[in-house]
């Protein structure tokens, strides 16, 4: 997993210093420990990505990191999402390396002003949230650059938290963008594509015209700093198709990802549903590959079987349309 923050800190994989694990033959194995300094073969970077393929972790020791001395957090509303992506590659560009950046769109921002009541400004299509964070002197000196940069990028409104209560303030609505869809929508997927970042303008309009081409209401919430897209597409699974058809727009935007240089997924992984676009990304060949290392693990394929790779072995998707307490009469949506 990634997050808002991993821009400036990297994925899980990037801090797990050392792994206890149970292979799927039974052969308990120890890699890596409490330091970075380690000689041979990745071992723990190798189980971290392997989603359970090869066995179980028994004991993983991880690195961590001092809490922030200073944050600055900045909110800039933009007429379009274009606009926001542009302010994106210009901070980057700059040399920054602020701990987040974030953008949500006018779907999502609905969402979250209704249910947490949000203070974003009213009328965007789009709202960028950058925080820096660090030392006091090294924020201090960043501040300046990174404001003037946005300042520059022409949005309708900008402002600064001045304490942590105005901090929590505009992370308020980012953090519960996804919950908060639930207000517009009794259902959504939501996929976590990758596209290079100065394509970022080009992959939220290319999903408004999906989006408008199939009659399906799309909500972007994303990591900025990467290019990890969030696309939340709503439906309603009371309605017959509706599955379906979100699923299927979800596969376009997947397909999109890769065909603009990026990935299936940035964060959340394959698992089951995804397995089915792991052809789009590589090569029979590179597939191969990993089945064989997957195999060198668990030669017999018991170890989280179905997961990953395209095949037959894997269970069948189900969607029951009512949560069972829906069905039982027991709560209701209206």
């Amino acid at each position: 997993s990634g997050g808002a923050h991993c821009l400036k800190y990297g994925m899980t994989s990037n801090h797990v210093l050392g792994i206890k694990a149970v292979l799927a033959t039974g052969e308990v194995v120890e890699w890596g420990g409490g330091s970075r300094e380690r000689l041979g073969p990745d071992w723990c970077g190798l189980f971290v990505g392997n989603e359970g393929l090869f066995g179980i972790a028994l004991e993983i020791t991880l690195q961590l990191l001092p809490k922030a001395e200073c944050f600055h957090t900045v909110l800039a509303g933009y007429r379009t999402l274009e606009q926001a992506g542009d302010a994106v590659s210009a901070v980057i560009a700059s040399g920054l390396l602020p701990g987040a950046i974030e953008i949500m769109d006018a779907l999502a921002l609905e969402a979250a002003v209704a249910a947490v009541h949000a203070e974003y400004p009213p009328g965007c299509e789009a709202v960028l949230i950058v925080e820096l964070e660090g030392p006091r002197e090294f924020v201090a000196i960043e501040r300046e650059r990174l404001d003037a940069i946005l300042a520059a990028s022409a949005p309708v409104e900008m402002r600064s938290a001045r304490d942590a209560e105005e901090r929590m303030a505009i992370w308020k609505g980012r953090k519960s963008a996804f919950s908060a869809v639930g207000r517009l929508s009794p259902d959504f997927i939501v996929q976590d594509g990758v596209v290079p970042r100065r394509k970022l303008g080009e992959a939220l309009r290319r999903i408004a015209e999906m989006s408008l081409e199939t009659h399906i209401r799309v909500a972007n919430v994303f990591h900025a700093g990467d290019g990890n897209l969030h696309p939340l597409i709503l439906f309603d699974g009371r309605e017959a198709g509706a599955l379906h058809r979100a699923e299927d727009l979800a596969g376009r935007i997947l397909k999109m990802c890769v065909e603009m240089g990026g990935s299936i997924t940035g964060e959340h992984g394959i698992g089951v549903e995804k397995r089915g676009f792991l052809e789009d990304m590589f090569t029979s060949d590179e597939i191969d590959c990993m089945q064989r290392l997957r195999a060198a693990f668990d030669p017999h394929g018991i170890s989280n079987p179905g997961k990953m790779f395209p095949g037959k072995e894997a269970p069948a998707l189900s969607h029951v349309g009512l949560h069972p307490l829906e069905k039982a009469g027991a709560i209701s949506r209206e």
